[in-house]
């Protein structure tokens, strides 16, 4: 391995996740100096929380911009194999010569949680942004895409859960709705400037607000055993807890709304 100290970087936003019995593509992008690096050769590693190897050392395809490539068969995800946390990939990249390793947390579900925005919905929201878009973009899919990974990493810092477990997409949307708006409104801004139009900075603060208070009242039906069905049909689990700094008052036995 190389003993080369530039940090070159990998673009991993979250945790990896890949589905039981079924066939699973996964892809690594690096970068440095603001482009994609272009690896001559690759490898790719899965190694399950006890230690045994899914697969090793296996010959991973370098895509014409760069990216690496490996999918796992389905026979790889048998029904017979632990659902979730604690396995680690290892990607084994040639990069000028020298061979890097670059390493990703991985758990294996049931299914993915999806996001449930698209542009439509933002577009239901301001009629116009259609015409704001700039020329460079087709969508505002990027904004979309930024905000769920934070809100999914967001999830996990905070302690609400794991979001694959979570069999209510839509009790996201609220949330990822408006912060997305909040980074459009917010690029909007920092291109144009205050000069340009400070209606941008007010509609970005104001989506920001929104997201925060949408964020402290999620609440959804989980899956806590990885059974693909409610553990309670009839009762949501609220995201984030009420914490009490004082005595509880006189209506503590009220349920709470």
């Amino acid at each position: 391995m190389s003993t080369d100290s530039t940090p070159y970087a990998p673009r991993i936003r979250y945790i990896e996740l890949l589905e039981r019995n079924v066939s699973n593509t996964t892809r690594l992008e690096i970068y440095r100096d603001g482009a994609q690096i272009e690896p001559t050769a690759a490898t790719y590693t899965l190694i399950r929380p006890d230690g045994v190897g899914v697969v090793q050392d296996a010959p991973a395809t370098v895509l014409g911009d760069g990216t690496l490539e490996y999918t796992h068969p389905s026979n790889h995800f048998p029904t017979t194999i632990n659902l979730g946390e604690g396995y680690v990939q290892s990607w084994t990249a040639t990069i000028s010569g020298e061979d890097y390793v670059f390493r990703r947390s991985v758990a294996v579900v049931l299914r993915r949680l999806y996001p449930t925005v698209s542009d439509t919905d933002l577009e239901t929201e301001y009629s116009d942004l259609g015409n704001l878009r700039p020329a460079s973009l087709s969508s505002y899919q990027t904004y979309i895409d930024s905000s769920w990974y934070e809100i999914l990493r967001r999830v996990r810092r905070t302690g609400m859960g794991y979001e694959y477990l979570v069999l209510t997409p839509e009790a996201f949307h609220d949330t990822l709705l408006h912060l997305s708006l909040y980074k459009i409104f917010r690029d909007f801004h920092s291109s144009l400037g205050q000069a340009g139009n400070a209606r941008f900075l007010d509609l970005a603060n104001a989506h920001l607000q929104h997201y925060n208070a949408e964020y402290d009242a999620i609440n959804f039906v989980y899956d806590e055993n990885h059974e693909g069905r409610a553990d309670e049909p009839n009762k949501r689990t609220r995201g984030r807890p009420v914490i009490y700094l004082t005595a509880p008052g006189p209506n503590r036995f009220l349920k709470r709304k």
